[in-house]
């Protein structure tokens, strides 16, 4: 989706703030109408709904999808809809599982895995640098070693790679600690291999579930990972003052501080601004 702000003193005029981004949306229930959780995208708050059997429903023979936007701003948009496969990528992750085919591997704290070098380098940015880069020949080609990162992160990612999902943030069931946590470790993994879309879906969870607790390493991470949605999310939850009292006694947001002082100026700006 791409989308076009519009200046509210000029309102027949277009600032340049074009932008687009993409979202994926899995449909349970089909036969039911739904509507999805608000999502960030181009600054603004959306909704997503699903209408099985059209807006004037059991009249109207077609789907009918609605993209509504809960922020109060005006904006201009065009929409884009891809139906993905039902299988996706499954054969080629049942193949990586058991390594038929694959002809790379990496070495993970001890784990192997094996992958597909094609599916790699379609899908990151980083990985074809690595394998067919510059890079390539300063590595040992039978089997990659991989820092710094968990086996069961790099295997979900490994997973979201070949199948452009992660079942761990998509399907939460009430675990929201474990996903907020999760979610905190695949931006990390996302950004290093420049995964965008993965990196979208921690940001969404990262802010549907934001409270006192957690917004400090948020506010951290985003900013370490210039996630700048996510960043001006945390700022707008912190800004509040009986929400900044209690954030400000915790040790993350001290150290957050202490490390970028300029945070401090920016909150007392939103702060005045209220």
């Amino acid at each position: 989706m791409s989308s076009s702000v519009f200046d509210p003193r000029e309102p027949e005029s277009l600032t340049a703030e074009n932008c687009s981004g993409s979202r994926q949306f899995k449909i349970l229930n089909y036969s039911k109408s739904a509507e999805s959780h608000i999502f960030i995208l181009c600054g603004h708050e959306w909704t997503f709904r699903y209408y099985p059997n059209g807006k004037r429903y059991f009249l109207d023979d077609y789907l009918a999808f609605e993209l509504n936007l809960k922020s109060d701003a005006k904006v201009r948009a065009k929409i884009t809809l891809t139906m993905l496969s039902q299988t996706g990528g499954t054969p080629f992750v049942r193949d990586s599982e058991s390594g038929d085919g694959t002809d790379v591997s990496f070495n993970v704290s001890g784990v192997t895995f094996n992958a597909h070098q094609c599916v790699l380098v379609a899908r990151s940015p980083v990985f074809k640098a690595q394998l067919l880069g510059p890079m390539k020949d300063k590595m040992d080609k039978s089997i990659i070693e991989i820092k710094d990162m968990e086996p069961s992160i790099f295997k979900s990612m490994l997973y979201f790679i070949y199948s452009d999902s992660v079942a761990e943030l998509e399907e939460i069931d009430g675990n929201e600690d474990s996903a907020i946590v999760l979610a905190q470790h695949f931006l990390v993994a996302a950004d290093r291999y420049n995964l965008e879309r993965l990196k979208e879906l921690c940001e969404i969870v990262m802010y549907e579930f934001i409270d006192v607790d957690n917004v400090a390493t948020a506010l951290t991470l985003a900013e370490q990972h210039n996630c700048f949605e996510l960043k001006a999310a945390c700022i707008e939850f912190i800004k509040r003052p009986e929400v900044l009292a209690i954030v400000a006694l915790t040790e993350g947001f001290e150290h957050r501080i202490k490390s970028s002082p300029q945070l401090l100026v920016e909150l007392r700006s939103k702060n005045h601004g209220c």
